[in-house]
């Protein structure tokens, strides 16, 4: 998988030497370096997001116990792994949700252990849809997306407690949902984390709305909801 890696720790040679082992991990992983936790917050591209943070607890300036609190408060779901020569903070990991807590020298295999697990839990973090609205960037969680219906040009997208209306095509809107939805219908495209159930003419959301299906996507709606479900 495209995988983006931030790097934030103050000393240079611990920078590189974790850069050299990720390349060695994956040659196609997309790594930025950041030396400080304010140099971070003011360079890190909020629009693509990274998958993971490898950070440094004991730093000059903002410690990396305190930036990863705060990225947690502002509801960022990166997920995080602390690496440090001090043992002496590794219960803070617990309260940001951290991954692991790796210690200096980092060892090789550990490491790569380690970068397999987060990668494959960043394969389940969803990161926001950003939609173009009238002249503005709105920020969209996918997860809140109960379904879409499309009309002409324009989308109407349903969330939790939101409708948002676009103009853009279907096709493109379904390629950025990925994997957690499923076209049901030519006018209808329903995330399947909110089926509560399947009959052979509707889905059933579970707010109890009713979503029509096709005759001819019957089949591969049902297979892509199983498949789901034993997943997750």
């Amino acid at each position: 998988m495209d995988i983006r890696i931030a790097l934030c720790d103050d000393e240079k040679h611990q920078r590189d030497y974790l850069v050299h082992l990720i390349k060695k991990w994956n040659p196609e992983a997309k790594i930025d370096c950041f030396e400080s936790a304010e140099q971070y917050k003011m360079l890190r591209d909020e629009e693509a997001p990274h998958d993971i943070l490898l950070l440094d607890i004991q730093m000059g300036g903002q410690d990396g116990v305190s930036l990863a609190k705060e990225l947690r408060a502002a509801r960022e779901d990166m997920i995080i792994i602390f690496i440090t020569g001090v043992p002496d903070f590794v219960h803070e990991g617990y309260d940001v949700e951290a991954l692991h807590y790796l210690m200096k020298p980092v060892d090789e295999n550990k490491f790569f252990v380690t970068l397999v697990k987060a990668a494959q839990q960043a394969m389940k973090v969803e990161h926001p849809l950003l939609l173009q609205v009238d002249g503005e960037t709105l920020k969209v969680q996918i997860k809140d997306i109960l379904y879409i219906e499309s009309f002409a040009h324009y989308l109407e997208i349903v969330l939790s407690s939101d409708t948002i209306t676009v103009k853009m095509p279907a096709y493109r809107l379904e390629q950025e949902l990925g994997a957690g939805f499923v076209r049901c219908h030519r006018s209808y495209l329903v995330g399947l984390k909110h089926i509560s159930k399947i009959t052979k003419t509707d889905i059933i959301l579970d707010n109890g709305k009713a979503i029509p299906i096709s005759r001819r996507l019957y089949t591969s709606v049902n297979a892509a909801f199983i498949d789901y479900i034993a997943r997750f």
